[in-house]
């Protein structure tokens, strides 16, 4: 067998079909005639190696569209993972101030980076003209110092997305509620102390606004 002219067929594809892509993106014209003649030479490597139109625009246009479709269920499995509520307006979540901080403290815990990194995620994909990150404490403590650590904490998480998932600063707004909105009684009934509840109401909330 003349191993010769399947050579010369694969040097004539690698030579010209990248011409087209280069084309669009310099401004080269590529005779016609050569563009067809590569086109022919892959056909000739048999079925299924080049029956299909060669178009970069194309191929361009599935990639995009694969990368959308990926973002999509990305992000749907964030909402997901992250117990978020979504109506057509916000996505509001919800994250434990016992898993983003250490205790009485501001500072982000480094793993709760990967949640932050999900939240994030959701908040460029929806390109969200607005954020609202809240803080909350219990009740143990003066309301004063609750307070203040309360917005120390949501600013914290604003520093966070700032620094490390390049969202601008100005977007996201920072709330201190301190005790104020507990979505838990702090105490029983019989005035004895309730940990459950106060876990609770030590929280960050995210209001991420749609456009």
């Amino acid at each position: 067998m003349d191993i010769r002219k399947p050579l010369v067929l694969l040097i004539l594809i690698s030579f010209f079909l990248p011409f087209p892509c280069m084309a669009q993106e310099k401004g080269i014209l590529i005779p016609p005639e050569a563009h067809q003649k590569a086109i022919e030479a892959l056909q000739a490597l048999g079925q299924e190696r080049g029956a299909k139109k060669i178009d970069c625009r194309v191929a361009s246009i599935i990639g995009v569209v694969k990368g959308i479709e990926s973002q999509s269920v990305a992000v749907k499995t964030a909402i997901k993972d992250l117990g978020a509520k979504e109506t057509k307006a916000e996505i509001q979540i919800e994250l434990s101030g016992d898993v983003l901080f250490d205790f009485d403290k501001e500072d982000i815990r480094s793993d709760a980076e990967a949640m932050l990194k999900k939240v994030a995620g959701i908040i460029t994909a929806y390109k969200s003209p607005q954020v609202i990150i809240a803080g909350h404490t219990d009740s143990k403590g003066a309301e004063g110092y609750n307070q203040q650590l309360s917005k120390k904490r949501a600013e914290s998480v604003r520093g966070w997305f700032s620094e490390n998932a390049e969202i601008k600063a100005d977007v996201m707004k920072t709330i201190g509620y301190g005790e104020t909105r507990p979505i838990a009684p702090n105490t029983n009934s019989d005035g004895s102390d309730n940990p459950e509840g106060r876990q609770k109401n030590r929280r960050v909330e995210i209001v991420i606004k749609k456009k």
